[in-house]
């Protein structure tokens, strides 16, 4: 299935969170699942990690958009052949110049897009907590700045921040971190 398919057939437990938006004129859905659900490719073809450096810090990356600086989490799609965790390892290592030197999965979420122009999609993202080693910020990709931040200023800085995933995504990356003993 190529990315943005129609993912059908997945048995899905109850969901935590659900969010419709207004996106560029239509609606999206976005539904957040707890582990242990785990949609694997090709149903899931993004993953993407809440990113600790050993201080602590949370690693996102930037890029402009439509709307102006968009600062995400580090990540991206899934080529053919990788696993969640291999895509994880080598989107840090390209979008946000980072080692990854520990992971662990924490949810995703499902997006519903029926009205996208090329016909409906629905598919997976990955999400996962991740403790990461900085290396000499050199980008070779789309992300082209690379912001460390406190936990506590996360949500306000992550272009979606505002989003009920964001704060979910947080709160198991720290509870992750904390049971890995590191943040």
């Amino acid at each position: 299935m190529p990315p943005g398919g129609y993912s059908r057939g997945l048995a899905e437990p109850e969901a935590r969170s659900v969010q419709e938006i207004s996106d560029r004129g239509h609606r999206v859905t976005f539904t957040w699942f707890d582990p242990p659900f785990r949609p694997e490719p090709p149903h899931c073809n993004q993953a993407y990690g809440i990113c600790f450096t050993e201080a602590g810090m949370i690693v996102l990356g930037a890029c402009d958009g439509d709307g102006g600086r968009y600062w995400n989490l580090l990540g991206g799609g899934v080529e053919p052949g990788e696993t969640l965790e291999d895509c994880l390892v080598r989107e840090v290592m390209e979008e946000g110049c980072a080692r990854v030197a520990g992971s662990r999965y924490i949810g995703c979420q499902r997006v519903d897009d029926p009205d996208h122009p090329t016909g409906p999609w629905r598919y997976y993202q990955a999400r996962f907590w991740a403790r990461v080693e900085l290396l000499r910020w050199d980008p070779q990709h789309e992300i082209d700045e690379r912001r460390l931040v406190r936990p506590e200023d996360f949500l306000r800085t992550l272009s979606w921040g505002s989003a009920p995933s964001a704060a979910i995504i947080l709160a198991e990356g720290l509870k992750a971190g904390a049971e890995h003993g590191q943040g």
